[in-house]
Order: structure tokens, then C-alpha cells, then sequence
């Protein structure tokens, strides 16, 4: 089971992983979870939810029966009415004898479980796969019964470098009244991802007679075109392809989230364009803060204007000292390793061998 690939995160991740299943395994169907939309507006209607839940429910039924498949490959979703749908797909898979294989893309399911008996034991013993140690302790912490918890992180998108090489984008001198510091955006634009902290800080950095330039491209969910008046260049929905040259026109990405992220890939894209990188810091990426190749901030202006103004006045110190922590951990995620480790996984899956 996969989403599309316009879906953020999870849909991304589907691009890679799918067929790499598929290059492993023998997989007689792939049921897309994903309901259509006819805008770039990130919500789908209610009719369309309701209507794509429901025949996936039923081409799941329907291929568990027929094909008594060793394993159900779902990535889980942490909330909702795809949640309450992730939660029949398991049932179905155990009442069929097929063994759930969850990956979790995000990191906040692992604290529902832990207040939630009832989900709790709908997911019982089902074979996880998260993006971190930290999030593999907190949902062994949660009092889930598991079949097997395994670490397999996201992939960096996009042909790496060789380790040790300079940024794909080079190194530039500190921004100047020639030059404004690049402000980028990448991906959905709303309140619990942090972009209207965002656009505040780059107001406040031009009140204060900072010269910024703010590029933002994504989905609107809960963001009022109003508010957008502080967006140099609105680019909408970037497809794949576009995507570098985006990256290679921004200085600085600020991830400053309210919510709990997983291991984004826009955290990834962005240290691997050179660019200097700051969130709020997750389970699912703590790696990246704890080895120094992301810097902290918290979801609030002005946390985010700090870090703002010290890329302003020393944007070659941030890149050099993250880039240098970068190199450090970017073969843990190259498609190599991260293909392996997926492959590994099915090699050795405690289930499905005779």
C-alpha cells in the first residue's frame, strides 16, 4: 500500500520505496491510500477521503483473500480517518494470516499509543519500521506488543556528493545590500509546520533593514493568500525536476514546527544544497541536531529571527560548520545504504519463510 507521490512526505517516500519492494519481493497488487485532488489545495473533500478509504479497504480484502500474501507493507498514518483505516487494514492482514509490516514515516504515533489501549492492542504485534533509535525507544516505551521494531531512515533525494566534497552549491559570501539573504520554503504551508513563524521573522528582519529575499513553494493548507505578502516568488507545486534549481536559489531553510516531525526530506534536500539548515527539533531527526548538522530553534518568531540574523552575519561559519558534521553522517543516508537496509529487512522478515 502506498501514497501518491504529491502527498509530502509519505508520498515521497512511496517514490523510493515501492520499487524497491517490488525489485525484492513478489507483490500482487499495490493499493494507493492517496484520495484525488482537484487543486493544489492540500485537503482532499470529505466525499473523495470517504469514497478512496473505502476501495482500499476493499482491494486490500480482496487481494488478502485471493492471494494470501506473506505480508501487508503499509505506511501508517498517525491520525484521523487514514489512521482508523490503517487500524481495519491490520485486522484484516491478522484475520487472513498475513503479517503487518508498519512504516512509520512520522514520529508522533509512538506518544498516542502510550495513552491508548485500545489502539494499542489493534496493533499489536505488527513488524515496524521507523526512522530513528530515538523513535524505536519511544514506541518499545509505549507498551505496544511488536513483532520486530527496525530502523531504516529516509534516503537523501537527489544524486549525493561524494563525502568531503564542498556543497552543491557553493559557499557565497555573507549576504550584503548587493545581495539579500535567500529565504526558502519547501512544502506545505501551514501553521503547524511553522510558516506563518516564518514569514513573521522575515517581516521582522525588513523592519530592522535586513535586505531578504523569500521564496516559498508548497501546498496552502491553513495559510490565507492574504498572508502571503511577505513571499517574493510564489512557486506553487514544484514537480520533482524543479526541485534543485529551487534549492540552489536559497541560503537558508527554517523548519520551526509546533508539532512533532519525523525525518523530513526537505531537512535532507536542504544540507545537501549547502544551504544553512534550522527546525524544531523531533525524535525522528535528532540525529541531525545531536551530530550539529541542524541548528535548533524553537516554534517562535523570535527564536527563528535569531538564527536568521546569524546567517545574515556569518552565513559561511553556519554552512561551513554544518556541512562538516554533514559529511560525517551522509552515507547513513545515501540510496545505497538505505536501499540495503530495506532489503535486509525483507532478507531476514520473520515471517513468510519455510
Amino acid at each position: 500500500m502506498r501514497h501518491s507521490a504529491g502527498l509530502g512526505g509519505m508520498g515521497r517516500a512511496a517514490e523510493f520505496f515501492t520499487p524497491v519492494l517490488r525489485s525484492l519481493c513478489h507483490v500482487p497488487a499495490v493499493v494507493s491510500l492517496s484520495a484525488e485532488r482537484t487543486s493544489d489545495s492540500f485537503e482532499a473533500s470529505w466525499a473523495s477521503k470517504i469514497g478512496t478509504t473505502a476501495s482500499a479497504l476493499r482491494q486490500c480484502a480482496r487481494v488478502l483473500v485471493r492471494d494470501s500474501p506473506d505480508a501487508v507493507y503499509l505506511p501508517i498514518s498517525q491520525w484521523g480517518l487514514p489512521l482508523l483505516r490503517d487500524v481495519l487494514v491490520v485486522a484484516l492482514a491478522k484475520a487472513t494470516g498475513s503479517a503487518p509490516v508498519l512504516h512509520l514515516h512520522g514520529a508522533q504515533l509512538p506518544a498516542k499509543l502510550s495513552g491508548a489501549p485500545v489502539l494499542r492492542k489493534a496493533l499489536s504485534g505488527a513488524h515496524w519500521i521507523v526512522l530513528s533509535e530515538y523513535v524505536a525507544a519511544e514506541l518499545k516505551a509505549s507498551g505496544c506488543r511488536t513483532g520486530s521494531v527496525t530502523v531504516i531512515r529516509n534516503p537523501v533525494l537527489g544524486a549525493p556528493p561524494e563525502v568531503g566534497a564542498r556543497p552543491p552549491h557553493p559557499i557565497t559570501p555573507a549576504p550584503s545590500a548587493a545581495r539579500p539573504l535567500r529565504v526558502g520554503w519547501l512544502g506545505t504551508m501551514c501553521r503547524a509546520k511553522g510558516f506563518d513563524l516564518l514569514c513573521d521573522a522575515v517581516d521582522r528582519m525588513r523592519r530592522s533593514g535586513a535586505a531578504v529575499e523569500f521564496s516559498a513553494a508548497g501546498m496552502r493548507r491553513d495559510v490565507p493568500r492574504s498572508r502571503m505578502h511577505c513571499v517574493d516568488r510564489d512557486l506553487g507545486v514544484l514537480q520533482p525536476a524543479d526541485v534543485p534549481a529551487f534549492w540552489s536559489a536559497v541560503d537558508v531553510f527554517v523548519l520551526p514546527a509546533r508539532w512533532t516531525e519525523g525525518l523530513p526530506f526537505v531537512l535532507l534536500e536542504a544540507l545537501q544544497a549547502g544551504c544553512a539548515v534550522a527546525g524544531t527539533r523531533s525524535p525522528g531527526c535528532a540525529e541531525l541536531f545531536h551530530h550539529g548538522c541542524v541548528d535548533d530553534v524553537e516554534p517562535t518568531v523570535g527564536s527563528v529571527t535569531r538564527f536568521l540574523e546569524m546567517c545574515r552575519t556569518d552565513l559561511d561559519g553556519v554552512r561551513r560548520r554544518q556541512q562538516e558534521a554533514w559529511d560525517q553522517l551522509r552515507p547513513l543516508y545515501t540510496h545505497e545504504r538505505v536501499e540495503k537496509s530495506f532489503a535486509r529487512f525483507w532478507e531476514t522478515a520473520p515471517f513468510g519463510q519455510s
